[in-house]
Formats: structure tokens, C-alpha cells, sequence
């Protein structure tokens, strides 16, 4: 059975409910605590969700050839309206991300500070990136919301989806490229009548993170039955959360350097601390040379003061003092408005064949302030701002010029909007012929416009220019040195020292709006058929076979500046590019024994497919899997397969994009931000990966209703296609891989460096191990059912190999890349209890995400150069969530029901990991705290 909202009854009597009560607290705690005592002794991890058994034909299972999730070979999940229902998310993959399965990889709490996914919810299964994740919507493919190919998932109203499947084992032999790491499909309730949507609104104890969702749909027959419509929209938004520092765990921690630290001596390169600042950089300025005036930063309104350094102090951070803190202003959560709207019309043109037509909409708009930075500058002694006391410091010294440090954060910070558009129109049609035989076809033409605007962000030249003010030796008036000899170049000059004395008129010259436009288009036209052209001793054989014709486009703009080079930050170059995908696939299910004394069942999967791309060549996929019923209490399934996922057009083609990461500068032993130019490689290939996956489920006819699943999965991904981070290329270039030094600028052996580039390869592999497990038992109590779950993953292996050096990211936190491969803890569980009866719903959930190191093990790398922090390790966090509904009119016809959840019931802050530039491991921890959510939902 499909898993249900636990729930409690308004009619029970009062007794019944104190005595529900009481079963469903203990239940959850007993499952609690019986997951947890043997997790919380390795560190471990866990989720959120739950899985649950299907009743009727499901859309996607890991295998062309319908059947249930339940007895497909590959592990599938299928989750319900009733669990979307119960989780109560403003978004859908809110709920999704629960799934142990699944990582939180790019959330609009996640990609604060990446322009190409911000505001986007994106699915990450098991962890390997979410490019290796295929989405599709009611089993097609829909047309990408980012150049990399990747697919924002809120772009279908939640009111039209009756489910979701999620195939956890690769897939692309049934499903084409990306299926790697497995399946996600969203099922659309094509069958609606009436009048179903919800409203709803929802806060955090510290008054933001405020969301609102409004989703309806309408479905009815009409023709005598033969046709069908549906339409479906949703209006939803979520303000965000401004700044770390607004969490009381947020308020500044990061890693700085350790000063008693050198090679070989046994101290740790970095320390963890509560308070960490630059030493070198204020929002004022700060003079760190020459030594004489070292020490002396410029209050608000300019004047002079001493700079309190703080302790641990070396060239470039702190914990404690005056300097520019690294986290407190950093972004939590984008806010995020969005709208979306699906139509869809089908019509019995014969009794067995039946055509339609789908129009899907979506848009998305969000916004935040851009990433922080500090600047190291170089004061001349005449700048016309300086004031009168450091001028004659300097004059009775004999000093030229001075380096100060400077946060940009009060005129040139910039802010991120972006707006993407996204529509799909979809024709086909479907039916049965002969005995037993069915086919599909479909066509799909889709578009997304994506544009970017970097708001305020500084043109490199102009701020040079504008900062280097002098008096006019003529007028008197003070004016940019460059002026003087270039009188209408247009400089405005501006003042630095202080905070806040940066005038408008300087800012309208140093500032501009880099822009970024993306145009993706794609057309899809595929068919399947399907049916059973022969019987062997055991049963029919059934066979599906088709064939997918795709092409993909690109076309990406930007402003004139842009491709100059001359922003801080974006600085996009046009590019364009497109490919053409022919596929054919052909399946078959053999039964081999039926209904014998040693075995119910026995049946063998074969699965092969030809992609041929007219980017990087012809590639073959393919798999093996058996199910083996031994009774009606016991079954075993595996499967082995081949599973790959094509270069995106924005790997191969993309002309460079700058951004600003941060670094850990080894020769110098500090860290601040740096340039990082990506581009593209034409030359990359597709990645191939071997999976495995061996299960066993266990429906004992002894236990009615109970059900235990534990299933087995091994991934070796080859070729991977990935690019080093700026932080990994710099460790790398100065420990075990010299000829990665030329990716970096640094103008001088002393100084900073300045940019560093980035290419994608086809250099990595990547090796996953690890078990899932499923239990599940419902029960009769008083006038409802108790309903028990617990659902676990256990990460036993994540390696990243590439030649010289494996990467253990199993069993730890760290995050190394936002879209990529990263730390893993190795539990996850989600357990709940759920109680249902006509009148009300209640429910418990409790959700594990482990613990574990905080850096990554690297078996290439000597131990002094392994980035390890004095805080080696940090403990799990669980959550406990608890919602419920009660039921205001149902008459059979319709019904109005309210309801409320209450997410993180205990507000568990995040573990503090703060390697890497943020506090915590996005991606793994609840950063917003706890949330409250109350709605009504209602079917006409």
C-alpha cells in the first residue's frame, strides 16, 4: 500500500486521543531510539522521507515494461500525494530532498553564492552531482532550465502530481543519458475531476524564511467521457533568510590559520573558530604597510583610529578584533518568487487510441546580494582624501604610498536577479492493438529564457581610476590623477577611507550591470511499444522496444563589457552551441520458473540501447536484472547494468564565466577570494559507470503487513567529467600535481594570485558503495492505523580517483564543490509513525543526518598537506517534525481539511564544519531552524 499521512480523528473521544497520543509518541521515540543508539556511536547519517509500496501501474521503475515498483529488479521508491501532503513543503523537493537517497546539492538555501542554479531546486541522487540524476515529468524528458542540462523541478504546479517515483540504481539503458545515479519522475494526475488545491503559509521563530504557496487544479470529462482536461497553476514565495549572523550558530564561524603551524611539526593547518576576521582588511580600510602606520584603520566618518587584532593572528586572518568577519553577512537563503501553469487535454478519437496535448509554464525570479570581497590597495601620499595626520606621517617619513585593506561591501558588493522563463508544448498519442499490445509516442518542443543580471558590479578599470583622487593642480578641486591629462574620460573621484563616503556620482561611474542571457531550446519526439509476442514454460514474455530523436540548442549573450572582461565579477562570453541525439532501446522480461515447490517465480530483465551524439560519438548501455521469488514472504532481486551520461553543451562549448571563490594560499599562508575564469572542452566524452545493485525483501504472510527491504548498490563511474575547484587547484599545484600551476596567475613569487582557470575533464572516477533499507509496519489502533516506517542509507564507500590521488569523501563533511562530489556521512534515516482515522491525521517524524570528519582523507597526499582543522570531527543531527489535519467537511463529494506542521520541532542547529568558507555543510544540515506551516487544503 501506498504510504499514508498519519493522522488522528476530531470524532474520537477524548480518551482515545490521549491514549493515541501516547501510542504515537512512543512509537516514534522507540523507533528513534532504536535507529539511533547504534548510529550516533559511528558518527553517522540519515534522511528524511519514507518509501513506499505501490498499489497500481506506475510510470517509471528503472524498466520500460510496466510493473510495480514493489517487484521491479531495480529499487524503486514510490512516494504519494499523501506523503507530499504530510511533509506540507512549499516546494516539492523539500520533500524529495528527505529521501535518504537524495542530497540537498542546489537549494535556493544551498546556491546562494552560484549565479548559474540561484533560486532553483534541483535533484541530487545519491550524492554523485545533480547532472547524474535524469528528471523527468509524467516519463518524458522536458527541456532544461540551465545550460549544463540540469532541470528545475518547480516548474509543475504540486497540485496536478498524484506521485513521484524514484528508481535508485542506473537507469540509462530503459532511459537514455544522465540516469546514473538513478531516476526521479514526477506523476501528473491526468485523471482528475473536480476541483483539488491548498493554501498555505509558513515562518520561523526569527521572522523570515516567510512562504506562501497557492496551488489548484481543475479536471473534467467531457465528449461522453472520451475526453479529458486538466489545468493546474500555482503562485508561491519564500523571502529567504538575509544573512548568516541572523541564526545564533551563524554568527561568524569559519576556519582561519593556525600561526603555530609548519610542516612536519604536528600542529593543524587551520583552526575552527567563533569569531573568524580578516587581519587584514576592515570596512574602513586598514593600513597594514609599512610598518609604521601598520595598525591604524579609518573610522565610519574617515578619521584615524587604532585596529584591535584579534588572537591567532597571521598575515591575512584572526579570531576576534576589528577585521571583516568571513560568514556573518554571507547570504542563508535566496528569496525565491515563482509561477507556474499546466494544461492538458486528451480525447478517445477511437475506442483504442487516444491523442493529447500538454502546455507546461513556469517562472522563476530571485535576487540576492552578490558575494563579499576585500581589496588589498595601494594609497598614494597626495590622494586628496587622505587625511591631514597620516599625510604628514608619511611626509616626515618619507613614505610614497601605503596598502590598505578594504571591504567593498558598503559600494561595490552588487546583487544577482535572475528571472527564468520556461514553456513546453507537448503532442502524442497512445494505444492498444492486437493482444495485449500497447504503444506511445510523443513530440516536444520546449524553450528557456534564463537572464542574469549582476546588479552594481564594479568595472575594474573605472575603480582604478576613481580611487586614485588628487587635487586638481590648477583648480584645486579634487579630481581622478587620471583626469589631468585626460580631462573628459569622465572619472569621478571617491573616497575610501571610512565607511559609507563613497558618493552616488562615483558609484554611477565604478558600477554597471554585467548581464547574462541564456536561450535553450530542445525537441524531443519519441515511441515506445510494448506487449507479450510469446509464452515459454513459465509465463508470457513481454517485450518493449522504441527509438528518441533529440536536439539540443544553446545560444548565450551578455553585454559588451562583459566580454571584455571588465566586471569583477560575470563577465560572460557569448557562445552557442547544440547537439543531435538519436537513441533506439529494445527490452525484454523472461520468466524462467513459475509456481514450483523451490521457487513462485523467477524472472530475467534485459535491457539494451545505442545513443549515437553528434557531439561525442555512439555509446552502448545495457542491462541484466532477475527477481527470484522464493514464496509470497520472500523475494531476491539484482541487477547489473551500464549507465552514462553525455558532456552537457556548457562542458563542451562554454566561451567563460568569471566568478569569485576563496583559496588557502600555501606559499603565503593566507586565504582571500581570487578570480576563477571556467570555460568549456570540446573534446570531453560521455562518462560510463558499472552498477550493481542485489536486494532481498521480506513480506512475511506470518506478520501481515510488515515489510523489510534491504538492497545492495556498488557505482563505478569512469571518466568522470569534472573541473578541480579553485582551492583544489591551488593545494594541488604546490603539493602533488605541479602542472596544474599553469592555471594560476600569480604576477609576482610574493604577491596574490589573481585569477585562476578551470576546464572540465574527463579525469575522474568515481567509486559509490552502500546499502538501503526499508521496514514498515501498519497496525488497527482504536478507530484509525498506526503506520511505522523507518528508511536508512549507509554510504560505506565515496571516492573521487583521479590518477595520483584518492579522495575519501565517505564519513565526512566537507563540502569541496556546490554541484558536485562532496562530503557523505555514512547514516541517513528517517523513522515516523503516523496515525489516520476519517476525522484528523497526526504525524511523527524523526530524520538523521550523521556526522563524521570534517576534511576529506586524501591517500596522495603527505599529512601536513592534508588541510586538517584542530576540530577533526563533528556529531549528527536529528530532527523531529511532527504535522497533522483535521478534517472540517467531507461528504464524499468534497472535502476541506486544515493543516499544520512543525519542521525541526526542536530548532537543532547545525554542526559548525566551516572548512571551505561556510559554517556549516549546506547540503546535509538544516540551516533555517525550526518552521511552522498552516494551511487548508480542499477538493470540490
Amino acid at each position: 500500500m501506498i504510504d499514508k499521512s498519519v493522522l488522528v480523528t476530531l470524532g474520537a473521544s477524548r480518551a482515545h486521543r490521549q491514549r493515541a497520543g501516547k501510542a504515537l509518541l512512543c512509537a516514534t521515540t522507540g523507533l528513534v531510539a532504536l535507529w539511533s543508539a547504534p548510529l550516533q556511536a559511528q558518527e553517522a547519517a540519515a534522511g528524511d522521507v519514507k518509501q513506499v509500496e505501490d498499489t497500481g501501474e506506475i510510470i517509471v521503475t528503472g524498466s520500460r515494461i510496466q510493473r510495480s515498483g514493489f517487484t521491479a529488479p531495480t529499487p524503486t521508491t514510490n512516494i504519494s500525494s499523501e506523503d507530499l501532503e504530510r511533509i506540507a513543503a512549499p516546494n516539492i523537493a523539500d520533500a524529495l530532498n528527505q529521501l535518504p537517497a537524495l542530497r540537498a546539492s542546489l537549494t535556493p538555501a544551498t546556491s546562494t553564492n552560484l549565479s548559474t542554479a540561484l533560486g532553483g531546486n534541483f535533484l541530487d541522487l545519491r550524492g554523485m552531482g545533480f547532472l547524474r540524476t535524469l528528471t523527468l515529468i509524467d516519463g518524458k524528458r522536458y527541456v532544461p532550465t540551465t545550460t549544463t542540462g540540469g532541470l528545475n523541478i518547480n516548474t509543475i504546479p504540486q497540485a496536478l502530481i498524484a506521485g513521484t517515483d524514484v528508481v535508485t540504481g542506473g537507469a540509462s539503458a530503459a532511459y537514455g543519458s544522465d540516469a546514473v545515479a538513478g531516476v526521479v519522475n514526477l506523476r501528473l494526475n491526468t485523471t482528475l475531476e473536480g476541483v483539488k488545491g491548498s493554501l498555505q503559509g509558513g515562518i520561523t521563530d526569527h521572522n523570515d524564511h516567510r512562504n506562501f504557496l497557492a496551488s489548484a487544479a481543475f479536471g473534467t470529462y467531457f465528449g461522453g467521457g472520451r475526453g479529458h482536461l486538466l489545468i493546474g497553476g500555482e503562485a508561491a514565495h519564500n523571502s529567504g533568510v538575509d544573512k548568516m549572523s541572523d541564526r545564533s550558530w551563524g554568527n561568524n564561524p569559519s576556519t582561519i590559520f593556525n600561526p603555530a603551524y609548519v610542516a612536519g611539526n604536528g600542529q593543524p593547518q587551520y583552526l575552527i573558530v567563533d569569531d573568524a576576521r580578516s587581519s587584514n582588511a576592515s570596512f574602513g580600510g586598514v593600513i597594514n604597510s609599512p610598518g609604521i602606520l601598520r595598525g591604524i584603520q579609518f573610522a565610519p566618518d574617515g578619521t584615524p583610529i587604532p585596529f584591535t587584532y584579534g588572537t591567532s593572528v597571521t598575515a591575512t586572518t584572526m579570531n576576534g578584533g576589528d577585521g571583516v568577519p568571513s560568514t556573518a553577512d554571507l547570504v542563508l537563503e535566496t528569496p525565491v518568487k515563482r509561477y507556474s501553469g499546466f494544461g492538458r487535454v486528451s480525447y478517445d478519437v477511437v475506442d483504442d487510441v487516444k491523442i493529447f496535448a500538454e502546455f507546461a509554464y513556469g517562472r522563476t525570479e530571485s535576487n540576492n546580494p552578490s558575494i563579499l570581497g576585500n581589496d588589498q590597495i595601494t594609497i598614494q601620499a597626495d590622494n586628496a582624501y587622505l587625511p591631514d595626520s597620516i599625510r604628514t606621517t608619511m611626509a616626515a617619513n618619507s613614505i610614497s604610498s601605503f596598502v590598505m585593506g578594504r571591504s567593498l561591501k558598503d559600494y561595490g558588493r552588487g546583487g544577482i536577479d535572475v528571472t527564468t522563463d520556461t514553456w513546453q508544448i507537448t503532442g502524442g498519442a497512445e494505444g492498444k492493438f492486437g493482444d495485449g499490445w500497447s504503444w506511445d509516442a510523443y513530440y516536444g518542443f520546449g524553450k528557456t529564457h534564463n537572464l542574469a543580471l549582476f546588479t552594481g558590479s564594479r568595472i575594474t578599470a573605472n575603480w582604478q581610476r576613481s580611487m586614485d583622487a588628487v587635487f586638481h593642480p590648477d583648480t584645486g578641486a579634487i579630481v581622478c590623477r587620471s583626469t589631468i591629462t585626460d580631462p573628459t574620460n569622465g572619472c569621478v573621484p571617491m573616497n575610501l577611507f571610512g565607511e559609507g563616503n563613497v558618493t552616488q556620482e562615483a558609484k554611477n561611474y565604478i558600477l554597471g550591470t554585467a548581464v547574462r542571457d541564456w536561450k535553450i531550446k530542445q525537441r524531443v519526439a519519441a515511441f515506445a511499444v510494448r506487449g507479450a509476442p510469446f509464452s515459454t514454460w513459465a509465463g508470457p514474455v513481454s517485450v518493449a522496444f522504441g527509438g528518441e530523436y533529440r536536439k539540443q540548442s544553446v545560444d548565450v549573450t551578455s553585454d559588451p563589457l562583459s566580454e571584455l572582461g571588465a566586471f569583477r565579477v560575470g563577465n560572460a562570453k557569448p557562445w552557442s552551441g547544440d547537439v543531435n541525439v538519436k537513441e533506439g532501446f529494445v527490452e525484454a522480461l523472461v520468466p524462467l520458473v513459475a509456481e514450483q515447490s523451490w521457487a513462485k517465480a523467477i524472472d530475467l530483465n534485459l535491457a539494451g540501447r545505442v545513443t549515437d551524439y553528434s557531439t561525442s560519438g555512439t555509446v552502448k548501455t545495457w542491462k541484466i536484472g532477475a527477481t527470484y521469488d522464493v514464496n509470497d514472504s520472500l523475494r531476491f532481486r539484482a541487477t547489473r547494468s551500464r549507465d552514462i551520461r553525455a558532456p552537457s553543451l556548457d562542458e563542451m562549448f562554454a566561451s567563460g564565466n568569471t566568478f569569485i571563490f576563496g583559496i588557502n594560499d600555501p606559499v603565503l599562508g593566507t586565504n582571500y577570494s581570487v578570480q576563477n575564469i571556467q570555460g568549456g572542452n570540446p573534446d570531453l566524452k560521455p562518462e560510463e559507470a558499472d552498477t550493481l545493485t542485489m536486494g532481498v525483501v521480506f513480506t512475511p504472510t506470518f506478520i501481515p503487513r510488515f515489510r523489510l527491504s534491504v538492497d545492495y548498490y556498488d557505482i563505478d563511474l569512469k571518466g568522470a567529467i569534472n573541473s578541480l575547484s579553485t582551492a583544489a587547484i591551488v593545494q594541488r599545484c604546490y603539493t602533488d600535481t605541479p602542472a596544474l600551476c599553469s592555471l594560476i596567475t600569480r604576477p609576482t613569487p610574493t604577491s596574490n594570485i589573481t585569477v585562476i582557470r578551470s576546464a572540465p575533464a574527463n579525469f575522474q572516477s568515481i567509486k559509490l558503495r552502500g546499502f538501503d533499507v526499508e521496514a514498515s509496519y501498519k497496525m488497527p489502533l482504536f478507530s484509525g492505523d498506526l503506520d511505522l516506517r523507518a528508511l536508512i542509507n549507509y554510504t560505506d564507500k565515496l571516492d573521487l580517483v583521479d590518477g595520483t590521488n584518492t579522495t575519501h569523501f565517505a564519513g565526512n563533511t566537507e563540502l569541496i564543490s556546490i554541484n558536485g562530489v562532496g562530503g557523505t556521512p555514512h547514516w541517513r534515516f528517517t523513522t515516523s509513525a503516523a496515525y489516520t482515522t476519517d476525522a484528523f491525521k497526526l504525524a511523527l517524524t524523526g530524520r538523521y543526518v550523521g556526522g563524521g570528519k570534517i576534511t576529506q582523507e586524501n591517500d596522495g597526499l603527505p599529512t601536513e598537506n592534508s588541510g586538517t582543522t584542530d576540530k577533526q570531527s563533528v556529531n549528527g543531527r536529528l530532527y523531529l517534525d511532527i504535522s497533522g489535519e483535521v478534517t472540517l467537511i467531507d461528504d464524499g463529494n468534497q472535502r476541506v481539511a486544515l493543516f499544520g506542521t512543525i519542521q525541526n520541532l526542536t530548532d537543532n542547529a547545525p554542526p559548525i564544519t566551516a572548512y571551505n568558507g561556510y559554517a556549516t555543510t549546506r547540503s546535509l544540515y538544516d540551516m533555517i531552524g525550526r518552521v511552522y506551516n498552516l494551511g487548508v487544503r480542499f477538493k470540490f
